[in-house]
């Protein structure tokens, strides 16, 4: 759950921390380098932190950023002499441990790196990025309670951390503990609906048997949608589906070629299937005036849609499928 190395320079915490005692210079610098971090400038940073470092080199500011620098820019052994001198400097500040632990990580002392988010968590139990981190080190290594802990003390921080409450639900499924399971992917489904992790979780809602979430394949692209409601027994859709509906026409209409295929099950119902296929055009093709023709094509049936999610059969008594045929 590691960001990648250019991610690395983006990680602020709550922005421009000032630090305690220092002197106007610290504090210009502290701004300087969190504006290069921001803007993703890491070569100028570099230079410009390189030239400070040489006028002024007990620095603690100093030494971090140029290693923050080096850190971005891919050459973590680089950098660790730098964040090791900035935490000689100034051992009580927690944001050096932090990111000299990440420099560890990257060079695969994972030992050393979680002593440094320990040290980190021991100046500030509240400091964020430690929690997470250290929760991920200890998911790594297999302690589950732990990592749960650290990830729990993380999400009363940040509720929508995305590492966080993805690793949760995680847990929860090696744990075997599945209704928590369950609550864990929509929480975070809910939040961050798009995406690589969200189409995984979405497999492992529909393993579970919920199909809150879906994954519909139209060319290229995979959308995680929520499911498709309607009003109940009737072929009138419910506006909570709108968004839904508006991304795949979105993704359709902007295909140069090809037919969207809208595909209904109903169990034991054909004619409710085949409204609810009418509907789902309609709406589109009245939204997405490109749809208009040949674009949509509708199919129902009066069964129970079989599909397989990581190697598991799963039965869907009603569901609304997309997919895309001779698109380009």
């Amino acid at each position: 759950m590691k960001p990648s190395m250019a991610g690395y320079g983006l990680l602020l915490v709550t922005g421009i921390f000032l630090l305690s005692g220092c002197g106007m210079t610290d504090i210009g610098s502290t701004i300087r380098g969190d504006h290069y971090l921001m803007t993703g400038d890491y070569r100028a940073g570099e230079a410009s932190f390189r030239q400070s470092v040489r006028e002024r080199p007990d620095s603690a500011g100093n030494n971090y950023y140029l290693g923050r620098f080096l850190l971005a820019e891919n050459r973590a052994k680089q950098a660790l002499p730098w964040l090791e001198k900035a935490v000689r400097l100034e051992p009580d500040n927690p944001d050096y441990h932090f990111w000299l632990g990440m420099a560890l990580g990257a060079t695969g002392r994972s030992k050393a790196e979680r002593r440094q988010y320990e040290q980190a968590l021991a100046l500030n139990p509240k400091h964020l990025q430690s929690l997470i981190y250290l929760g991920n080190a200890e998911l790594k290594r297999g302690r589950y309670s732990r990592a749960l802990a650290l990830y729990r003390k993380a999400l009363k921080i940040w509720p929508d951390s995305p590492t966080a409450l993805y690793n949760r639900a995680l847990i929860m499924k090696v744990l075997g503990r599945t209704p928590e399971e369950k609550i864990g992917w929509l929480q975070y489904l809910d939040r961050y609906p798009s995406g690589s992790l969200a189409i995984r979780a979405t497999n492992h809602l529909n393993r579970i048997g919920d199909f809150s979430y879906r994954n519909h394949y139209l060319g290229r692209r995979t959308l995680t949608l929520t499911k498709i409601w309607f009003r109940p027994f009737t072929a009138e859709l419910d506006p909570y589906s709108y968004p839904a509906l508006d991304l795949v026409g979105a993704t359709a209409s902007n295909m140069k070629k090809g037919t969207l295929q809208v595909v209904v099950f109903q169990k034991n119902d054909r004619e409710l299937a085949k409204k609810r296929a009418a509907s789902v055009k309609k709406y589109l093709q009245k939204k997405f005036p490109r749809l208009q023709g040949r674009k949509i094509r509708i199919s129902w049936f009066d069964r129970s849609e079989v599909f397989t999610v990581d190697g598991k059969r799963q039965k869907s008594g009603e569901s609304v499928r997309f997919f895309l045929t001779g698109w380009k």
